[in-house]
């Protein structure tokens, strides 16, 4: 049981324990009084990058979030970063709120949802996207594939998709003390109805290797890169330590 979960619970048993106090026989507070379950992570980045771009001007962030979910699919969640698009520009923070349902087929996941970008100090960034995630597990590697479509791309780019595939492969040795890792690799693709850089589309690529740690810890050491011609775009390095919890 999750720490936020077992928290909702404490307080929920002293609400219910109320009226003892004043003379009233309680009913025994159930269980699980609030269905699905809480998950959250926080993560310190050397970068954050968004689809081969930098949003920190290649400076650290500092990201963190929180989940539930339910076992019948459905889901929901909120995740925040520090961000920094430019020196004149106001923008501090992303949030992001989405909803999904996601499910497996025997070896086989999906996952549909719906993610809204909201930028508190430059409102004409605001954005939904709508997405469609899936895999596949092959055993000594699971593959993915996904595609989505915003109807206000960042919310200055009118329609736009974004392909995105990508593999990851765990390493088959077996390493003492909670230790493991796994080879990622992705592939996406933008395209939108106005021109993003010098075009209206462009590809970005990534090769990472994914450490699990003891106590819930993960290291992500990444090499990012694009087709795209700009610094905020090109080649480099990212790690990333999170906590999940």
């Amino acid at each position: 049981m999750t720490l936020v979960r077992r928290t909702l619970l404490t307080l929920c048993a002293l609400t219910l324990a109320w009226p003892a106090l004043a003379g009233d026989a309680p009913e025994p507070a159930p269980d699980d009084w609030f269905p699905g379950e809480f998950s959250g992570n926080v993560t310190l980045i050397s970068d954050y990058i968004f689809r081969g771009v930098s949003q920190t001007r290649e400076s650290f962030a500092l990201q963190a979030g929180i989940d539930w979910s339910h076992d019948s699919g459905i889901y929901a969640g909120v995740w925040g970063s520090s961000i920094s698009f430019a020196e004149e520009d106001n923008t501090f923070l992303e949030q992001d709120a989405y909803v999904g349902y996601a499910g497996e087929i025997g070896k086989f996941s999906y996952d549909l949802a719906a993610i809204f970008f909201y930028y508190p100090k430059e409102n004409d960034f605001n954005y939904w996207e709508f997405a469609l995630n899936t895999g596949y597990d092959l055993g000594f590697s699971a593959v993915s594939f996904g595609i989505l479509w915003s109807p206000s791309y960042f919310g200055t780019l009118d329609d736009g998709i974004y392909v995105s595939t990508g593999v990851n492969v765990p390493f088959p040795i077996d390493i003492p003390y909670g230790f493991d890792l796994a080879l990622d690799v992705t592939f996406g693709y933008t395209k939108t109805d106005e021109v993003i850089f010098t075009d209206d589309d462009y590809i970005d690529w990534s090769v990472g290797l994914v450490v699990g740690l003891p106590k819930g810890f993960s290291l992500d050491l990444r090499y990012h890169d694009t087709d795209v011609q700009q610094d905020i775009a090109d080649a480099r390095f990212v790690g990333g330590l999170t906590f999940s919890f």
